[in-house]
């Protein structure tokens, strides 16, 4: 299936109102939209596919000396078919390596790869870009609920945002069918993605709404949109109201690579996230720190793959 029914949503309607109602419904009947008009320019975008291409272009054992070591920065190299593909059966692994870059500017550059160190700046800016565009279409979220319009950005400052430059690749002499999948399905972490396809479609989503069709729907490229996915966060904060699509990549078996950049919009660990009022289900509102949330989201992830199958 096609993206036509996704919602596009252009961001230089004048009218706030409408424009936040578009992208409530969106958010309540999909979990998913696409927008443009976003701010973020093309060659812009198009620079730091070529970033990453100097980065993922390095011999692996060049890629090794910067790996993901755990901890709360978000940030470092994580090995191709290094994430299990299917929670039942670990011999499998996702045809995907990436590069996580957090903490803009970055504290200590030294840590960071050298073909991603010396555009450093244009990353930079890159990075405040998406912030800017993250901060809008979540003021635009609240503004549909009739909430202030800092109810979600005023506990984001983008100290835990992370840039995310992702590769899949199927190795050589690994057949790659047409109904192959090559991602786990999952939820993202915080409260919303911004996704970014190079040359073509692969992305699928499942959309949650109740009138919408439970099929995996392919989102279609196009060098002037941006994906934007409901990520976890926002589904707690507004009890249910929206929707946070799963999603997973399928490879084109003609292609068998593609590119993506990630940016995961976060808010502050340690700022108490309150959910918002709902007289109607007669439940009081919850309060979490993002900390907190995450543990539990760790630790029932973790109680979900020990279970027995």
């Amino acid at each position: 299936m096609e993206s036509l029914n996704i919602p596009f949503i252009d961001l230089s309607e004048q009218n706030t109102s409408l424009l936040s109602m578009e992208v409530v419904n969106a958010c309540k009947e999909w979990g998913f939209f696409m927008v443009k008009n976003h701010g973020i320019d093309i060659e812009q975008m198009e620079g730091v596919f070529k970033v990453s291409d100097e980065f993922f272009n390095l011999p692996v054992e060049e890629k090794k000396h910067f790996l993901f070591k755990g901890g709360e920065l978000q940030a470092g190299y994580s090995i191709r078919m290094g994430e299990k593909l299917y929670s039942d059966d670990p011999s499998t692994g996702a045809v995907k390596e990436f590069y996580d870059l957090a903490r803009f500017p970055h504290s200590n550059p030294s840590v960071i790869s050298p073909p991603i160190r010396k555009f450093l700046p244009e990353m930079t800016l890159f990075q405040k870009q998406c912030y800017s565009l993250s901060l809008k279409l979540l003021d635009l979220i609240a503004l549909g609920f009739e909430l202030p319009s800092d109810f979600f950005t005023k506990c984001h400052s983008s100290a835990e945002d992370f840039i995310r430059l992702i590769k899949y690749s199927v190795p050589e002499g690994m057949e790659h069918k047409k109904d192959d999948v090559d991602t786990d399905c999952h939820f993202d972490y915080g409260t919303i993605t911004l996704l970014i396809q190079r040359k073509y479609g692969f992305l699928q989503i499942k959309p949650p709404g109740g009138n919408i069709i439970p099929d995996w729907v392919r989102v279609s490229f196009d060098k002037d949109v941006i994906s934007v996915n409901i990520a976890d966060m926002l589904p707690f904060l507004t009890r249910g109201k929206v929707k946070s699509s799963i999603h997973q990549v399928k490879i084109d078996p003609e292609m068998r690579k593609g590119q993506m950049i990630a940016y995961s919009a976060i808010p502050d660990l340690d700022y108490p996230l309150t959910q918002m009022s709902d007289e109607q289900d007669g439940k009081n509102a919850e309060t979490t720190t993002v900390r907190e949330y995450k543990e539990k989201r760790l630790n029932d992830s973790q109680a979900q793959d020990d279970a027995p199958t």
